[in-house]
C-alpha cells in the first residue's frame, strides 16, 4: 500500500510539473525563435559588409588572406548600410570586484555569477515575446515549483495517502532536487544570461528549493511534531544559513530570502522554558554569517538590513528581560548579546573594510549608522540592569569600542560622538536620587563634620561622569596632538571631546544638585576652561586646517566652561555680570588669536546676558514683585554693557562681521536699560517704583533718552563703520519722535490732564518734560542735518533717510519748545494751576510778547548757523502770533495792553523784513537766498 501510494505522489508530480514544463518550453522556444532571426540578420549584414571591402580593394594590394564565407541565410539579404561594431557582451562569470582603497565602504554589488541587470550597450530593447519567454516564464515557473510542492503536502494530507514522515521525507527531496537542479543549471552556460537580458534562472531554481525546503522543516515541528523545538530551531537556523551561503554564488535573491527566514526563524519555534542563551548565540552566528557574506558580495542593502534586524531583536531581548520573562530578570544573556554584536560590527563593518587604507573620503554611514544602533542599546541594556554591574560596565564598554574605533579610522570618526551622546545619556538618565534615597545611612562616630560623607551611590555616580569625561577629552585631543587630521574627522574628533565631556559635567551639576550653588563643580568647570585654553594654543601651532578646527572649537568650549564655571557659582546679578566680563575677556583673545570660534563665543556670551534681563523681577522670577536696586542696575545692565561695548568695539577693529554686532546691540539694549530703570529709581523712589504712575518728569527725560540715542546713533553712522549704528540710528530717531508725540505733547500735556507743575519758576517739572528733550532733538536734527549733507563715508546707507529724519527731529524739538515757553509763562504770570480756567491781560499780552521773543531767536540761531529749518519755524511762530494778536488780543485785551500788543508786534515784523532785506535777500547774497539750500 505505501508503495502505491509513493507511485500515486510520483505520479501527481509528473502529471502536475510537465504541464508547467511544457509551457517553459514553448514560451522558451518562441524567445529562441526570436534570437536566432537577430542572430541570421547580423550575419546578412557582416556579409554583405565583407562583399563591399572585397570589391573596393586594389588587385596588387598585398592583403590578407580573406576568411571563408559564411553560409547565407535563406532569406533575401537586406541592403542595409554598415553599422559600427558593437562591443562583445560581458563574460559570464567576472571576477569579484574589489573596492577602491579610498572608499572602503559597501560600494555596490560586483558582478559574480548572477548576470548583470543593465542591457548592454546597442542590443534592442526586449520584446513582449522575450518578456514572456525569458523572464515572466521563469518567475512564474519558480513560484509554481514552489507552490506545487505546497499543494501537493496539502493533497496528500487531505486525501490521507502518505503518513506524516512519508510526507515530511517526500518534501525533503522535492526541495533537494530543486537545489541540485539550480546547480546544475548554474554549471551550464546560459546564453541569456549573458547577455543580460534574462532572469537568472539558476537562482530562481534554487530560491524555490530553499523556500520547499523551510517549509518542510517548519511543518516536522509545527505540524506533525516529529522533532522537538530545539531540533527545529537548529535546523531552520541551518537552512536560513546554508541559503545566504548559496546566495554568494546565485545572487542577492537568496540572500533576501535566507535573512528573513534566518531572524524570523525564533518567532517560528516557541518553547515553554526558552533558552535565552541558544537565542543569544543562533542570533550572533547568523548576524555574523549576514555581515560576512554582505562584505564578500559588498551588498549594502544587506548589510544594513542585517543591522536592523538584529538591532530590533537586541531591543525585544531586552525588553523580555526587563519584564522577567526571559532569564528571570537576569541582564547576563542580554550583556553577551550587546557585546557580541558589537564585537561583529566592530570587527566585520568596521576593522576590516577600513584597515588598510589610507587617506580620507568621506564618512561611512553603514558602520555609523551599526554604531549608533549599538551605543543605542547599551544605553537600553544599563537602565534594565538599574545602571549598575553588568549592565552599567557593558554600556561602557560599548563607549570605549566606538571611542577606540573613531580614533583608528578617520572614516568612522563620528564614532567619537556617538560615544560621548552615549556617555551623556548614561549621566542624564541615571536615577541618582532614588539610589541615594534608597541607600541605607550610615553613621560613622567622630566623622559628623568633616570631612563630609558621600553616599556611595553618588560616588558611582560622580565616578563613572569623570571617568567618561576625562577619557573622551583625553584620547581626542591626544589623537589630535599626535598626528595632522584631515579637516571633518578632526571637527568630529574635537566635537566630540570638547562637547562631551561639558555636557556630562553640566547633567552632572544638575542631577546631583538641581541648579543650586555649587563651589566644587564651578571649579572643576574652571579648571576645564584653563585646560580648554591651553589646548587651544597647542593646537594652532601645526599649520594643518583639521588642527585650525580643532583649535577653534576648544576656543569655544573654554569659553562654554567659564561660562558653566560663572553658572554654577554665582546667581542674579553678579551672574550677569561675570557672564559679560567672559564675554569682553573672549573678545580681547579673539583679537589676539584670530579664531572665529572664539568671536561666536564671544557673541554667545553677550546672548547669554540678554536672556538675563530682568532677573528676579521680571515673570521669569518672582513676576515683578521686586524693582531692581541701585546695585543692580549697576551689576546687571551698566557695567554688563560698558563691558560688551567695549568687547563689540575690539571685535569690530579685526572685522565688522556678525559677532561684532551682536555685542553692540546687546551693549546698546542692556546700556538703555539701565538708563530706563535709572530714571525711574530717581524720579519715583524705590518704594513706588513698581506701582507709581508714568509723570511728566519720567516722560520727558524718557524722551530725552531717546533723542540721546537717536544723536549718538547718527554720529556713530557718522564717524564709525558699525553697521549697528547704521540700523540704529533712524529707529532710534522715530522712536524718539514717536515717544515725544505721545508722551509730553498729548498722554503727559499738563494742560490736558489739568495737572498743577511741580518746583519753581525756573526748575521744575517742565523744564525735564519739555526743555531738555526738546534741546536734545534739535541737536539730534543738526547731527542728522550732517549727514543729509553728505559728511561721512559710512553713512551712505542712512543718508537717503537723512533729510526727513532732520526734518521731523526739528519739527518735534521745535513743538516740545514752543509747549514749554507757553507752559513757562504760565507759570511766571499765573502760578502752577495748568488748567487755564482763566486768562488775565497781562498774562495773554505775555503770550504774544513771549511768542515774539521766540521767535526772534529762532530766527537769530538759522541766521547764525545758516539753518534755513530755524528761519522757518521762527516764520510758524510768528504768523502764530500775528493770528493771536489779530484774533484774540484785538478783542480779549483792553487799554494799554491792547497797544502795547499791537505796537510790539509791529516793531518786531518791521524789524524781521529789515533783517532779512539786508541780512538775506540784500546785495551780493540773491545768488545764495534761501539759505544752504540743504535739508531743514
Amino acid at each position: 500500500m505505501d508503495d502505491l501510494a509513493g507511485w500515486i505522489i510520483l505520479g501527481a508530480i509528473v502529471v502536475l510539473g510537465l504541464p508547467i514544463l511544457a509551457i517553459s518550453a514553448f514560451i522558451m522556444a518562441l524567445g529562441l525563435r526570436g534570437r536566432v532571426g537577430v542572430l541570421e540578420h547580423r550575419l546578412a549584414e557582416l556579409q554583405h559588409e565583407l562583399r563591399q571591402r572585397a570589391a573596393g580593394a586594389p588587385a596588387a594590394a598585398a592583403a590578407p588572406p580573406e576568411a571563408p564565407e559564411m553560409p547565407l541565410p535563406r532569406q533575401a539579404e537586406p541592403e542595409v548600410p554598415a553599422p559600427e561594431p558593437e562591443p562583445e557582451p560581458a563574460p559570464a562569470e567576472p571576477a569579484v570586484a574589489e573596492s577602491p582603497p579610498e572608499a572602503p565602504v559597501f560600494a555596490g554589488e560586483p558582478v559574480l555569477p548572477p548576470p548583470p541587470a543593465a542591457r548592454p550597450p546597442g542590443l534592442p530593447r526586449p520584446s513582449l515575446e522575450e518578456r514572456l519567454g525569458a523572464r515572466w516564464a521563469v518567475w512564474v515557473g519558480g513560484l509554481a515549483l514552489a507552490f506545487g510542492g505546497i499543494f501537493l503536502v496539502q493533497y496528500s494530507i487531505e486525501a490521507g495517502l502518505l503518513g506524516p514522515e512519508a510526507r515530511i521525507t517526500l518534501g525533503l527531496l522535492f526541495s533537494l532536487v530543486l537545489i541540485a537542479v539550480g546547480e546544475w543549471l548554474r554549471r551550464r552556460p546560459a546564453p541569456a544570461a549573458e547577455a543580460g537580458r534574462a532572469v537568472y534562472i539558476p537562482g530562481v531554481v534554487t530560491a524555490a528549493g530553499t523556500a520547499a525546503l523551510f517549509a518542510t522543516v517548519y511543518a516536522a515541528h509545527a505540524l506533525y511534531g516529529l522533532i522537538g523545538p530545539g531540533a527545529a530551531f537548529a535546523a531552520l537556523g541551518l537552512v536560513a544559513l546554508l541559503t545566504m551561503a548559496a546566495a554568494a554564488l546565485h545572487g542577492p535573491w537568496l540572500a533576501g530570502l535566507g535573512l528573513v527566514g534566518a531572524y524570523a526563524t525564533p518567532l517560528l519555534v516557541s518553547s515553554r522554558t526558552p533558552d535565552p542563551w541558544a537565542l543569544v548565540i543562533y542570533l550572533a552566528v547568523v548576524t555574523a554569517a549576514a555581515f560576512a557574506l554582505a562584505r564578500l558580495r559588498l551588498w549594502r542593502w544587506l548589510a544594513v538590513t542585517a543591522i536592523l534586524a538584529a538591532l530590533g531583536w537586541g531591543l525585544a531581548i531586552l525588553g523580555a528581560t526587563a519584564d522577567g520573562s526571559l532569564a528571570g530578570g537576569d541582564v547576563t544573556p542580554a550583556a553577551a548579546y550587546v557585546l557580541a554584536l558589537g564585537g561583529l560590527i566592530v570587527g566585520l563593518l568596521v576593522v576590516q573594510p577600513h584597515r588598510g587604507h589610507t587617506g580620507f573620503s568621506g564618512f561611512d554611514g553603514v558602520a555609523l549608522t551599526a554604531l549608533a544602533g549599538l551605543a543605542a542599546l547599551a544605553l537600553v541594556l544599563a537602565h534594565a540592569g538599574h545602571f549598575a554591574g553588568l549592565g552599567l560596565g557593558t554600556a561602557l564598554v560599548v563607549a570605549a569600542a566606538l571611542l577606540a574605533s573613531a580614533l583608528a579610522f578617520d572614516g568612522v570618526t563620528p564614532a567619537a560622538g556617538i560615544a560621548a551622546l552615549l556617555a551623556v545619556g548614561l549621566v542624564l538618565t541615571w536615577p541618582v536620587a532614588e539610589q541615594v534615597a534608597a541607600e541605607p545611612i550610615t553613621i560613622v562616630p567622630h566623622r559628623l563634620v568633616s570631612p563630609p560623607l558621600i553616599p556611595d551611590a553618588l560616588a558611582a555616580y560622580l565616578a563613572t561622569a569623570a571617568v567618561a569625561g576625562l577619557a573622551l577629552f583625553a584620547a581626542t585631543t591626544a589623537a589630535l596632538f599626535r598626528r595632522a587630521v584631515p579637516l571633518r574627522p578632526a571637527i568630529a574628533l574635537a566635537l566630540a571631546g570638547v562637547a562631551g565631556p561639558l555636557l556630562i559635567l553640566a547633567c552632572a551639576y544638575v542631577r546631583a544638585t538641581g541648579f543650586a550653588q555649587s563651589i566644587p563643580y564651578g571649579l572643576v568647570a574652571l579648571a576645564a576652561a584653563a585646560v580648554l585654553a591651553g589646548t587651544t594654543d597647542r593646537l594652532m601651532r601645526p599649520a594643518a586646517p583639521g588642527s585650525d578646527a580643532a583649535a577653534s572649537l576648544h576656543a569655544a568650549g573654554a569659553t562654554a566652561a567659564l561660562a558653566l564655571a560663572l553658572a554654577m557659582t554665582l546667581e542674579g546679578s553678579p551672574l550677569t555680570l561675570a557672564f559679560a566680563l567672559a564675554s569682553l575677556g573672549t573678545a580681547w583673545v579673539a583679537a589676539q588669536r584670530p579664531l572665529a570660534a572664539l568671536r561666536w563665543s564671544a557673541a554667545a556670551l553677550a546672548v547669554l546676558v540678554l536672556a538675563r534681563i530682568g532677573g528676579a523681577w521680571t515673570v521669569i522670577g518672582e513676576a515683578m514683585t521686586t524693582f531692581p536696586d541701585w546695585s543692580d542696575i549697576a551689576l546687571r545692565y551698566a557695567v554688563p554693557a560698558l563691558a560688551l561695548g567695549f568687547g563689540g568695539r575690539l571685535l569690530r577693529r579685526q572685522a565688522t562681521d556678525t559677532p561684532a554686532a551682536i555685542l553692540e546691540g546687546a551693549a546698546i539694549v542692556l546700556g538703555t536699560t539701565a538708563a530706563a530703570l535709572a530714571i525711574r529709581l530717581v524720579v519715583v523712589g524705590p518704594e513706588a517704583a513698581l506701582a507709581a504712575p508714568l509723570g511728566l518728569m519720567e516722560g520727558g527725560l524718557d524722551t530725552a533718552l531717546a533723542f540721546g540715542m537717536a544723536l549718538g546713533f547718527a554720529r556713530g553712522a557718522l564717524t564709525t563703520t558699525s553697521p549697528v549704528h547704521r540700523f540704529v540710528a533712524p529707529l532710534a530717531a522715530l522712536g524718539a519722535v514717536a515717544l515725544a508725540v505721545v508722551g509730553p505733547v498729548l498722554a503727559l500735556n499738563p494742560a490736558i490732564r489739568g495737572e498743577d507743575v511741580v518746583g519753581g519758576i525756573l526748575v521744575n517739572t517742565l523744564l525735564l518734560g519739555y526743555a531738555f528733550p526738546a534741546v536734545l532733538a534739535v541737536l539730534a536734527a543738526r547731527m542728522w542735518r550732517r549727514i543729509a549733507g553728505g559728511e561721512g563715508a559710512a553713512a551712505d546707507r542712512t543718508r537717503p533717510l537723512a533729510h526727513p529724519l532732520a526734518v521731523v527731529l526739528g519739527a518735534t524739538g521745535l513743538v516740545l519748545a514752543f509747549l514749554y515757553v507757553t507752559f513757562e509763562t504760565r507759570v511766571a504770570v499765573s502760578g502752577p494751576d495748568m488748567s487755564f480756567a482763566s486768562i488775565s491781560n497781562a498774562e495773554s499780552y505775555a503770550y504774544s510778547a513771549v511768542w515774539l521773543v521766540f521767535g526772534i531767536m529762532l530766527l537769530a540761531a538759522g541766521l547764525v548757523f545758516n539753518w534755513r529749518g530755524a528761519r522757518l519755524g521762527s516764520a510758524l511762530v510768528i504768523l502764530l502770533t500775528v493770528a493771536k494778536v489779530f484774533l484774540i488780543d484785538m478783542d480779549a485785551l483792553e487799554g494799554v495792553w491792547r497797544a502795547l500788543s499791537f505796537i510790539g508786534l509791529g516793531a518786531v515784523l518791521i524789524g524781521i523784513g529789515l533783517v532779512y532785506q539786508r541780512l538775506l535777500f540784500g546785495a551780493g547774497r540773491r545768488s545764495t537766498a534761501g539759505g544752504e539750500g540743504g535739508p531743514a
